[in-house]
């Protein structure tokens, strides 16, 4: 009866697996924080950056309407050959804002030799027999990607391939007639 009266003890096993139990389960609740706070910065600097990116395509695309001021400035202006005049001022201002505008990822869409829908916006179509259809002419606007996005496209004239004149339909005739006899009629109603 000794043994009814005392309560049973814990046996070291049992607390030491139980021990082992308790730190298993803290590791993998460390583990999952660790994992989930990895996640969580990954995801904030991939939506940092996405923000950065669209920051930068607005300003450069606001910037753009400078740099076409720029251009038509330069076109405007006379070249009197002075290293310190007006042109060669506006030439270095435009050299500059275009460097920085480049070193953000800008590039100018090349607008020669054929149409492209996805980087060209044709304005007007010009028919022509010396020129393969969809070649461009000239270039109306300049345009620009930031990357591998379109922010503008190049705005163009585009060549048409000119369609040799057809020759003046002949007056319709009978499917039982040959056409000869058409021919035939038509010289006696002349005499």
């Amino acid at each position: 009866m000794p043994e009814e009266g005392r309560t049973k003890e814990a046996s070291p096993d049992d607390s030491a697996t139980n021990k082992d139990k308790r730190i298993a389960d803290l590791t993998d609740d460390l583990k999952r924080l660790q994992a989930e706070f990895e996640n969580f910065k990954k995801r904030t600097e991939k939506e940092w950056a996405e923000r950065s990116k669209i920051a930068t395509q607005r300003l450069v695309s606001d910037l753009l309407g400078v740099l076409d001021s720029f251009d038509k400035a330069l076109e405007d202006t006379e070249d009197d050959g002075d290293k310190n005049g007006p042109k060669a001022g506006l030439q270095r201002i435009h050299k500059q804002l275009l460097q920085t505008l480049q070193r953000e990822g800008l590039k100018e869409i090349e607008a020669k030799g054929k149409f492209d829908p996805y980087v060209h916006e044709a304005l007007t179509k010009e028919e022509r027999e010396d020129i393969e259809d969809g070649r461009i002419l000239e270039v109306y606007q300049k345009g620009y990607a930031l990357g591998q996005r379109t922010l503008r496209p190049a705005r163009v004239k585009v060549a048409k391939k000119k369609k040799p004149q057809d020759l003046e339909p002949e007056e319709s005739h009978n499917d039982d007639q040959p056409i000869n006899q058409t021919s035939e009629k038509k010289e006696d109603e002349n005499q």
